[in-house]
């Protein structure tokens, strides 16, 4: 195998760039805390600031449940679903977000969860697993399971139709994605029951642990992305170092928990349709092909969508007009996910609002003060 094709630097990337080299700076000799706090503080700014500045505040409603985990303690759950639909079961996604297993926070979420629900018409489960330095090992995929399970056994709480759940997650989260759904695959053969997990999206998905990535199944070393992308912006070789240093090292690498990348190809036959989105120049590259790639050898539908020349979190920045590609992207692969099996999607059409043009396209609708610039800067310097 050899997807090195889509590892070259674009030149809008280049572009940017160099007209931004203050912006993509980030400060790895912080401690691990005092990263995730900064982390954290700049992407809740920013959440908050656009989900109450696009109109989403007065379209979307939030709420949080204590959700137990199998180790005697608690996440949070955070629902959201469009006012306009009035109570009836909707489709659900439920979510889990990235950030190296470091950062995030039901509020970090706020304005991408609110987005999708209104958009798409759907309940968002955002489902906030627990973090390093705070907690290592496999915990993060033990609250993925768990809330997971929650979800499904409480959909009538949460007004969700259970014949349409679809998972997803973004780097970090789609790990944990993947670890979701080949669990309630296995449950399904199993018991014979059909599988909670309609279909799934994984958007630079973190799949294989770095220590156990499988170098002899490529064309050259020097061509897979962890080489090719070593240097990449936003997520280079040291920092991934970093990140798996405070996971701990209790795990082995080819654990199927941690890497579910590596699961033979006949474990995941029957699967749920499976959409990908994928950087080029992401040093997480080939093991979200390779998966494509093994989920097709098994006959399990794909619709994989690459972003040639672009860095892992690329989508962060609203000055990119990759980044509305991006957001469309996520939308197009979501409702494909969330389709029945023939194919067809109905929509869920609310009461349209003057301004709901606007919420859709998010780059759009924000116009930034000198303040909110700030904020932008502050959360792409700690993503």
């Amino acid at each position: 195998m050899d997807f090195s094709q889509w590892g070259h630097a674009s030149k809008e990337w280049l572009a940017f760039a160099a007209a931004n080299s203050a912006l993509l700076s980030h400060d790895d000799r912080l401690p691990p805390l005092k990263q995730q706090k900064n982390a954290n503080n700049a992407r809740t700014i920013l959440a908050k600031r656009l989900f109450v500045g696009t109109g989403l505040s007065s379209l979307v409603t939030t709420q949080d449940y204590g959700v137990p985990t199998r180790d005697g303690e608690s996440i949070t759950v955070r629902s959201y679903r469009p006012v306009l639909l009035g109570p009836k079961p909707l489709p659900a996604y439920v979510y889990y977000h990235g950030g190296g297993y470091v950062s995030g926070t039901p509020d970090t979420e706020l304005f991408n969860c609110a987005w999708v629900a209104y958009s798409l018409s759907m309940i968002v489960v955002h489902i906030c697993y627990r973090h390093t330095p705070q907690y290592i090992g496999l915990t993060a995929w033990h609250d993925a399971l768990d809330g997971f399970d929650w979800v499904a056994t409480h959909t009538e709480t949460l007004g969700i139709d259970p014949s349409h759940i679809v998972v997803g997650g973004v780097s970090a989260g789609g790990s944990l994605t993947a670890c979701v759904t080949q669990s309630e695959a296995r449950r399904a053969r199993e018991t014979g029951i059909a599988c909670r997990v309609s279909g799934q999206l994984l958007a630079i998905p973190n799949l294989i642990h770095q220590h156990a990535f499988p170098y002899h199944l490529f064309a050259e070393k020097e061509k897979t992305s962890p080489v090719q992308c070593a240097s990449a912006p936003l997520l280079p070789q040291h920092r991934m170092k970093q990140f798996l240093a405070l996971l701990g090292t209790e795990v082995d690498p080819h654990n199927l928990t941690w890497s579910p990348g590596l699961v033979d190809e006949e474990e995941l036959r029957g699967l749920p349709q499976t959409a990908f989105l994928i950087a080029g120049n992401d040093p997480l590259r080939d093991e979200a092909l390779w998966y494509a790639k093994k989920l097709k050898n098994v006959g399990v539908r794909t619709n994989v969508h690459i972003f040639p020349g672009l860095p892992h979190g690329f989508s962060f920045f609203i000055q990119l007009s990759s980044h509305k590609a991006w957001n469309q992207a996520v939308l197009s692969c979501l409702r494909w996910a969330a389709a029945d099996d023939d194919g067809w999607i109905v929509e869920i059409p609310p009461t349209m609002p003057p301004f709901a043009e606007k919420v859709i396209n998010a780059s759009d609708a924000l116009k930034l003060d000198e303040s909110s610039k700030d904020a932008v800067e502050d959360a792409a310097r700690n993503l």
